[in-house]
């Protein structure tokens, strides 16, 4: 059988709380696909990701032009779906039955479990015009361990918010001010993308 068998491996990560403690220990299976060829052990690929922001811009604006939205059903077929092509892992560490170490196991459905996601939302309500507006704020030095500070920006389309994030900056700013343009930096690139995103839309 011409069929790559994809190796796996633990990895293992240590969940802490709020006093930096270790509160539960976390092990998850990967398998390491990017031993696969194309044309061999796939047909077709395509990531069933998208940029979060781009979809909650198109609602921000369906909802201040007061357009019906539609939601249709799609199955989840990228947590829980069934694989179509052949894909076999050799037997994980830890798991490996000596009296046949070289047997693999055949996939039938993709690592994952998303069923303890949480199910929260974001109140989109209309007709409140498409005007970009932007949040940006920095503390200074608030990491006590190597005195970087922290962004925090927030982006909305009229009142909707579309994205938003708190992010340690890379660089050590040596004043309040400092650490406040680094986040208005980081704030004027996401409204250049998002205006860029909106005249791709054609809006």
């Amino acid at each position: 059988m011409d069929m790559t068998i994809i190796e796996t491996k633990w990895v293992f990560r240590n969940k802490l709380d709020e006093n930096g403690f270790v509160s539960r220990n976390k092990a998850r299976l990967v398998a390491q696909g990017y031993n696969q060829q194309e044309g061999i052990d796939y047909d077709k690929t395509y990531a069933p990701v998208s940029r979060l922001e781009s979809i909650r811009i198109l609602l921000a604006y369906a909802c201040a032009l007061d357009f019906e939205l539609f939601q249709m059903d799609v199955k989840s077929a990228f947590f829980n779906g069934f694989i179509n092509e052949e894909v076999y892992v050799v037997q994980p560490p830890g798991f490996i039955d000596f009296a046949k170490h070289n047997h693999v196991y055949r996939l039938k459905k993709l690592f994952t479990d998303s069923n303890k996601l949480l199910k929260l939302g974001l109140c989109y309500p209309k007709g409140f015009g498409v005007e970009i507006i932007v949040y940006a704020d920095s503390d200074h030095a608030g990491d006590y361990v190597d005195r970087k500070s922290t962004s925090g920006i927030c982006t909305f389309m009229g009142c909707c918010l579309t994205s938003w994030f708190s992010k340690k900056q890379t660089a050590l700013a040596i004043s309040t001010t400092e650490a406040e343009y680094v986040s208005a930096r980081k704030e004027c690139q996401q409204a250049l993308w998002m205006k860029q995103a909106l005249v791709d839309y054609g809006i």
